[in-house]
């Protein structure tokens, strides 16, 4: 973008509205000029300025009440008019000039002459007596004396109203950007900034809105950012609870002896040494990543295949027929095949969902799980009643399956929920690595 420079733009400003400003003055002055011309061509016109003098000259001495004698009057008058002349005569004497400054002592003691024939007399009533005058006017010269002051006039009006139309744009810009600083100011940075012209005060107008963008994605970016962590917190702390959970189930069986040989026995310490890694590596997990966010799939981990999802639905029948619920499990019995998720993430999918069983399934009815290759993926699906009677526990917010969601959706797959009649159905899509 060009940017002229405030001063330069003002000096050009100046420039043109001096140009403007001449350019009204000459077609003022001409029009003005042919105006006293026209007039000034008609000896009628002339003769009738000659009349307004001599008006105007008698109501003066009318109202000074002046005698033929006092010529401090006369000589008043002749100043106040200036481009006029005038003679005076008694009878055949001149006993006032103006032109020479000259007066007689008294009426009698005037030169002997007489006016011009060419001049025209007029009759001038003094307090005392009546004379003769001869005036003579230069009406034309103070009629462009008079058009040279309103062109002047007009001149500078023009000039002045360009500049201050001007500096009152700028004024009023400079006023809205100060009004648009203090909404930024308080806090208030939904609202652009108004760029106009492409001065310096545009390129201020155009950093302070690039500041307010600025801004405005920190405070977006800093908000995403806690509300990543505390999602991230949320998650993370429910998904510790459901290891924890598992292996207090698990050591609870042990220590209660309930184990039916030595072989399921040993079957759940290792299970319960599985989960205590497991809380180990979630708790290493948070502290590495609770100030970023809660992707799991940059985790160094390998995928999952089919016999690693079949070994973690197996974990999650083990947990649920310790706590004596039915099960009815079809795993996948399909060709070998690797799907695009990692296998601490599907474990935390799992565990969420088994979590949820156990909470909410009616333990008078079987669990159904079982397990569908197609549509580029696999597709493992949970059915159960739900349980209705109260049971005291505090009412869930759903966060265990909201963070299988969002897991399975950073991994490309999918989590679908359905409750309806009192059945829950729950359907975890896990895309295939060709």
């Amino acid at each position: 973008m060009l940017e002229i420079k405030l001063g330069t733009k003002l000096a050009l400003c100046a420039l043109s509205a001096f140009i403007i400003a001449a350019v009204v003055f000459f077609i003022v002055h001409k029009a003005g000029t042919l105006w006293i011309d026209h007039k000034f061509s008609d000896p009628a016109f002339v003769e009738q300025q000659q009349d307004l003098e001599i008006q105007n000259l008698q109501e003066y001495i009318t109202n000074s009440q002046a005698s033929a004698l006092d010529y401090h009057v006369v000589s008043n008058w002749v100043k106040e008019r200036q481009l006029t002349t005038l003679f005076l005569y008694y009878g055949d004497r001149l006993i006032y000039d103006s032109t020479i400054t000259y007066h007689a002592g008294n009426l009698a003691s005037g030169r002997l002459t007489s006016p011009l024939p060419w001049q025209k007399t007029y009759p001038l009533q003094f307090s005392d007596v009546e004379v003769t005058a001869v005036v003579s006017t230069l009406a034309r010269h103070r009629f462009v004396d008079q058009l040279n002051i309103i062109g002047l006039t007009v001149f500078f009006l023009t000039f002045l109203l360009i500049m201050l139309y001007y500096v009152r744009r700028k004024v009023v810009y400079i006023h809205q950007l100060a009004q648009e600083i203090k909404n930024i100011e308080s806090g208030n940075l939904n609202f652009p900034i108004t760029i106009k012209g492409k001065d310096e005060l545009a390129s201020l107008a155009q950093d302070v809105d690039k500041m307010r963008h600025a801004l405005l994605k920190q405070i977006i970016r800093f908000q995403k950012v806690r509300k990543d962590r505390d999602q991230f917190a949320v998650h993370m702390s429910h998904d510790l609870r459901t290891p924890v959970t598992s292996l207090i189930g698990y050591l609870d069986i042990v220590n209660q002896k309930r184990c039916p040989s030595k072989e399921i026995q040993e079957q759940y310490l290792h299970k319960a040494e599985e989960k205590a890694l497991q809380l180990k590596n979630l708790s290493e997990n948070m502290f590495k990543h609770f100030l970023t966010s809660m992707d799991e799939s940059k985790a160094e981990d390998i995928f999952c295949d089919s016999a690693a999802i079949n070994l973690l639905i197996d974990d999650g029948l083990i947990l649920l027929e310790s706590h004596l619920f039915q099960c009815l499990a079809s795993k996948y019995e399909g060709e070998a095949a690797f799907f695009a998720i990692r296998r601490t993430s599907l474990q935390r999918i799992l565990d969420n969902i088994f979590s949820n069983l156990l909470k909410y399934a009616d333990p008078a009815f079987a669990i159904e799980i079982s397990c569908h290759r197609g549509g580029q993926g696999l597709a493992i699906s949970f059915s159960n009643p739900i349980r209705t009677e109260k049971t005291g526990a505090v009412a869930s917010a759903g966060i265990g399956l909201k963070s299988a969601g969002e897991i399975a959706r950073q991994n490309g797959g999918s989590l679908h929920i359905h409750k309806q009649d009192g059945v829950f159905q729950c359907t975890l899509f896990i895309p295939e690595i060709p």
